[in-house]
């Protein structure tokens, strides 16, 4: 009889402990995980910290934390740490034992290989008992964000003859006169309209005087992306990698704009990664580079309209005195109808071609 009542307490036992950790084993488990950083650049190395701790005297003999996350951050190889990728996300799968009261740090290398907002929005647990008899789950809700600026190349990577273009921006910064702008008045000068006099001054030193106007430091460049291969491509990009490659074109000239203090806005028939709907991108100039490199990390290679109808909208507004620099793959006679629509206004208008072969023809 002995053997039956030890199998049978032995099985109450087992039971008693399954619904124990049925019904407690999730309780008081908190979990948090965050970024060393909330931005980074493409090819840069970040931390990824797991923080997970038990608050309670049940141990926790195994717990499984799965969540998904879009590709292109690649994730050193770490013992407890599973990753498998699909085509779109890849799923990590971190494996714990949590004694009682216990809190466990883990730090994760991660390298940014591709641009973009990567979001982890939650994480499911589940654990149970040592004899598999019972098993919970539970969702963890996180806000976890991470933005990587697309990689910013040396500017003599960049197709010629865009050197000497650039070289020339922070120049008409200062050599074109404002004529709202006054910095005071100076000595009449022969060939200095009459409408410029300032009789008051003149008046007051006895010598002709004339407005001294200031140069304008509001100088604005609009980088026009266009995401199309060709003047007949639809919605879908072809070459994605090429298109890449113009997207750290208009990265590193938009350092180089902002650094020399002309802001800089962004056209781009892309849309913006997250909208509601397909819109393209119509961004005003800025003066801060974080703003359009946030904007070009976040640009979804989606086609929303032909480039020259995109063109001939911001035409239509009737902005003049801006710089637009063309960065595309091709030159259709429609896009080129609409560029010179723009140059007809008064604006500057300048072609940056992306090479096929990539970078390494540039």
């Amino acid at each position: 009889m002995a053997l039956p009542w030890f199998i049978l307490s032995t099985l109450l036992l087992l039971l008693l402990i399954s619904a124990v950790y049925q019904r407690h084993a999730l309780k008081k488990v908190s979990y948090t995980r965050y970024f060393s950083a909330k931005t980074a650049y493409e090819g840069e190395q970040v931390e990824m910290v797991e923080e997970i701790a038990n608050n309670k005297l049940l141990p926790l003999p195994w717990l499984r934390l799965e969540s998904s996350i879009a590709r292109g951050l690649e994730f050193g190889s770490q013992e407890n740490l599973g990753v498998s990728s699909g085509e779109i996300y890849q799923n990590h799968v971190s494996m714990f034992f949590l004694r009682s009261y216990r809190h466990i740090k883990r730090r994760h290398q991660v390298r940014c290989q591709q641009r973009g907002l990567f979001k982890l929005e939650s994480v499911t647990m589940t654990t149970g008992d040592l004899f598999g008899m019972s098993r919970n789950s539970k969702a963890f809700s996180l806000q976890l964000e991470l933005l990587v600026y697309p990689e910013i190349i040396d500017l003599y990577e960049l197709p010629l003859p865009i050197h000497s273009w650039l070289g020339e921006l922070p120049v008409k910064r200062w050599i074109i006169e404002d004529p709202f702008l006054t910095a005071g008045t100076r000595e009449y000068s022969p060939g200095d309209s009459l409408a410029s006099i300032n009789w008051k001054a003149t008046a007051r030193t006895g010598h002709m005087q004339v407005h001294q106007k200031d140069y304008t430091a509001d100088s604005r460049l609009f980088l026009c992306l266009n995401v199309e291969i060709s003047d007949s491509m639809w919605r879908t990009v072809t070459d994605k990698e090429r298109i890449e490659l113009g997207i750290r074109y208009a990265a590193t000239i938009a350092e180089y704009a902002v650094g020399h203090g002309i802001d800089t806005g962004l056209l781009s028939n892309g849309r913006m990664d997250g909208g509601g709907e397909r819109e393209p991108v119509t961004a005003n100039p800025m003066g801060q580079l974080e703003d359009v490199l946030g904007l070009l990390a976040r640009l979804n290679l989606d086609r929303t309209l032909p480039m020259s109808r995109l063109l001939e909208l911001v035409a239509e507004e009737g902005h003049k005195d801006n710089d637009y620099l063309i960065i595309t793959c091709h030159r259709g006679p429609e896009l080129e109808l609409a560029a010179e629509q723009l140059r007809l206004l008064g604006n500057g208008v300048e072609w940056l071609d992306i090479p096929d072969e990539g970078r390494e023809s540039a």
